[in-house]
């Protein structure tokens, strides 16, 4: 066959098109890698890097976007000194993180670096959250400063003194948190296009708001490495008449380990708050020759350094600081329960949160969503990490999964199994199952009625024998069997039978012979002969065996009939 170039090339042109719509659309995928071929360590292994669709690419950068925007918008209205507006664009800004974390869950991407990206932006909130407390706090601590002044009162003066204390370590701490979870999202935020501009410009104007809030107490600045340099200025305690020393051991602990904190207390009160940050931790004893110790659990402190310091009577110890690694969770959930709720039915799942030691999480949150990513409740965990959440759905089919990513627990988020539910209205089953038994009952009932015997096996029916009327004799009763009319439309095959029955019946005094069968009437007569063991062998096969009876086997019944009433005559 002559080959057609112009058809060829027509053909080669539409492979080429498709390529190309194939590789500009990617086939409706993506692929975002660092820019310019770089190796970082975030990106050496290639498993980290994303792969989304376009759709899905136009959902989660946006959030990426929103979120470094939304950062540098808190931050400013800290700046401008409007803890108000800062809060709204705080709560913003965690909504935000949220929604990104829910379309993460959506399209697979939790073993991503946008996943990193999410984290930190969680750790971030965190940090601004704490940050917007302490400032408020110190602002209230100014005033309160000045009253206690005015009235003489020392001894509070003291106490404002020993919380302000707490409050510059703990902003010292939070900045440095505030600076590496900023830089994380840089490198990430960059290397999928986004300009990280505002996100990197909040980290100095952090830094002017730490040291506004603490009037210069604290300064924060930058070394020649771009590393946080903080500085206290503050000074000690005005307060000397005592003195108190801290240790803790371990200085590096996980989730639910023992920490041991002692030490001397001289010139103070009989007991000791114990405080991580600005938290207070516990109280300790002070024994009589000055010495207390005290064993805390690590619980909900989130990952990273933290300062523990001890104070009694407006005097704190200087800080000493702890590390607090983070480990995996699991999550699970371990089983439902159904009940009647006040629209629909009501189901109820529980599970578990524990350590990878199996060590149970305390009041922690855990959130359940359906399958398609719908949330359903959120559950606090009991003193041995079993949750439970609740909802009122309709009849059908669902899958639930469990999520745990609260950040001021040192443990790394954790996704359960997903958990399959049948939901069922069991009213409905009832009625439908109250019938079927209702059902099988009756024909269980007609069933055994119809099979028991009427009399007992080899017996005889009793025979009612009664005397002949004296109005009648047999010649009258004969001849009214004979003559009697049949009704023209009867069975041929009952009638013959019915006429020969009364027939006999008569002959030997039977009176019920109505509710004889065949054979009991046979049974019950005295000395039958072949003609009539013949009669009713031949009617009973053709009556209970529901054969039709055809003309000669009705001719021949017939004539038996005959010959048994004739030989009574």
């Amino acid at each position: 066959m002559k080959a057609n170039p112009a058809a060829a090339a027509a053909l080669l042109a539409v492979i080429a098109a498709v390529m190309l719509i194939t590789l500009v659309a990617g086939g409706g995928t993506l692929l975002y890698a660092a820019e310019g071929h770089t190796n970082t360590s975030s990106h050496a292994d290639p498993s980290t890097i994303a792969v989304m669709t376009t759709e899905e690419a136009e959902t989660i950068l946006p959030l990426m976007g929103d979120i470094i925007g939304l950062s540098y918008d808190a931050v400013y209205q800290l700046y401008l000194n409007d803890p108000e507006y800062a809060a709204r664009y705080l709560a913003a800004y965690e909504n935000t993180v949220s929604r990104l974390g829910t379309n993460l869950g959506k399209i697979k991407l939790t073993q991503t670096e946008i996943n990193q990206f999410r984290k930190e932006s969680a750790a971030l909130g965190t940090s601004i959250r704490i940050i917007q407390g302490d400032v408020v706090r110190l602002a209230e601590i100014d005033h309160l400063r000045r009253q206690y002044a005015s009235e003489g009162n020392s001894p509070a003066l003291y106490e404002l003194a020993a919380e302000s204390k707490l409050i510059y370590s703990e902003l010292a701490l939070t900045a440095e948190n505030y600076a590496g979870s900023a830089e994380i999202m840089q490198q990430i935020s960059a290397a999928y296009g986004l300009d990280p501009a505002k996100l990197q410009s909040s980290v100095p104007l952090l830094s002017q708001v730490i040291i506004a809030a603490t009037s210069g107490k604290l300064t924060v600045t930058t070394d020649a490495q771009g590393n946080i340099v903080i500085i206290d200025t503050s000074g000690t305690t005005t307060d000397t008449s005592g003195s108190i020393t801290i240790s803790v051991d371990p200085s590096i602990a996980r989730y639910g380990d023992t920490l041991t904190i002692s030490g001397i207390a001289r010139g103070t009160q009989g007991s000791l708050d114990i405080y991580w940050d600005t938290t207070l931790w516990g109280t300790a004893s002070v024994d009589s020759a000055g010495y207390y110790t005290k064993k805390l659990k690590i619980g909900r402190i989130a990952e990273g350094i933290h300062a523990v310091t001890a104070q009694s009577g407006g005097i704190t110890s200087k800080p000493v600081y702890i590390t607090i690694l983070s480990q995996p969770s699991v999550v699970a959930i371990l089983k439902d329960q159904q009940e009647n709720g006040e629209l629909h039915r009501k189901l109820t799942l529980y599970g578990s949160l524990l350590t990878e030691d199996d060590l149970p999480v305390v009041g922690a949150p855990v959130t359940v969503y359906s399958e398609d990513h719908i949330l359903i409740g959120t559950g606090i965990t009991n003193a041995n990490g079993i949750w439970n959440v609740s909802a009122e759905l309709i009849d059908g089919g669902y899958a639930f999964y469990a999520i745990f990513d609260d950040v001021s627990f040192p443990l790394e988020e954790s996704m359960s199994e997903l958990y399959p539910v049948t939901i069922l209205d069991p009213t409905i089953y009832y009625i439908i199952l109250i019938a079927a038994c209702g059902v099988l009952l009756v024909l269980g009932i007609r069933f055994v009625v119809k099979r028991r015997p009427k009399y007992a096996s080899g017996k005889a029916p009793p025979l009612t024998l009664e005397p002949a009327p004296k109005s009648s004799g047999p010649l009258k009763k004969i001849r009214d069997a004979v003559t009697k009319k049949e009704d023209p439309d009867a069975d041929p095959l009952r009638r013959l039978y019915r006429k020969t029955s009364v027939f006999l019946a008569g002959k030997s005094g039977i009176a019920n012979v109505a509710v004889l069968t065949p054979r009991e009437l046979l049974a019950a007569l005295s000395a039958p002969n072949e003609n009539i063991k013949e009669f009713i062998s031949t009617y009973e096969y053709l009556h209970y065996a529901n054969v039709s009876a055809g003309h000669d086997q009705i001719k021949h019944l017939e004539r038996l009939s005959k010959q048994i009433i004739e030989g009574y005559t």
